[in-house]
């Protein structure tokens, strides 16, 4: 794999100073972008929100032209007209983070619907808001919900509210509306964004034993989108991909 790391394209191996806290405790904070076989999706977005845990954190960013240099690193590994996983990763290194911009194949379903695995860690950190490069925990709830045949781990606080799941951000339908967890609790989605310029979504707490009063469910991220689930543990929820499609098309950027 071609990558980008202090002004140039590197290959395979990266190095850290193992003595930095970016080596030793995964210190740092990343973004995942879709590349749609032409253009980059939304980078704006991913960058405001990666800048906003940057500064809270006081983290000096080195500046990049990231859209030149995400092009380059596409075109190096070969993947200009195919569908690619785009990362930017801020690794902290003496308060400062020079960022590593990978590329590598992903391979996007347009009618893939999930199931969820409720977890049984609890999720309560106010580190969730960020998108940090120690993921440790959200891996191992997404392992576990795959060993049981679920896609991807529902996660939720000390008193049973929904937060998010281990790899995207949830919609909830019922009578007309759109709704997300209301938590502080859980990351800002960069999907659910470009969804708000088209539906309209309200806030409301959502806790595990009222999920089946709600009609539709739906997970949102950049790679895929917005995903129907077709179900949370043992609840079924009927599959409606008519919005979804819409959604998609938009996170996406699919002419």
């Amino acid at each position: 794999m071609i990558y980008f790391r202090k002004g140039k394209l590197r290959e395979d191996k990266i190095d850290l100073d193992l003595a930095q806290p970016a080596f030793r405790t995964g210190y740092g904070f990343f973004e995942t972008i879709a590349w749609n076989g032409t253009e980059i999706c939304h980078l704006d977005l991913h960058l405001k929100r990666a800048r906003k845990s940057l500064t809270e954190f006081n983290v000096i960013e080195q500046a990049i032209d990231y859209a030149k240099i995400i092009t380059e690193v596409v075109e190096a590994n070969g993947l200009s007209s195919k569908f690619a996983r785009v990362n930017i990763f801020f690794p902290a290194e003496q308060g400062r983070a020079f960022p590593v911009v990978s590329a590598v194949p992903f391979e996007h379903t347009p009618d893939r619907v999930w199931t969820l695995m409720p977890g049984a860690d609890v999720f309560l950190s106010s580190f969730a808001q960020h998108k940090t490069m120690n993921r440790m925990s959200y891996l191992n709830a997404w392992q576990k919900a795959v060993e049981n045949g679920f896609d991807d781990a529902l996660l939720l606080d000390f008193e049973g509210h929904v937060l998010e799941s281990s790899f995207a951000s949830l919609l909830f339908w019922k009578a007309g509306k759109f709704y997300e967890p209301q938590t502080d609790y859980k990351l800002s989605s960069t999907a659910q964004m470009v969804a708000a310029t088209h539906i309209q979504i309200e806030k409301t707490p959502i806790l595990l034993n009222t999920v089946d009063e709600y009609d539709h469910v739906y997970a949102l991220n950049s790679l895929g989108g917005m995903i129907p689930v077709s179900a949370i543990g043992d609840v079924v929820f009927e599959i409606a991909p008519d919005i979804a499609d819409i959604v998609t098309a938009m996170v996406l950027e699919l002419k």
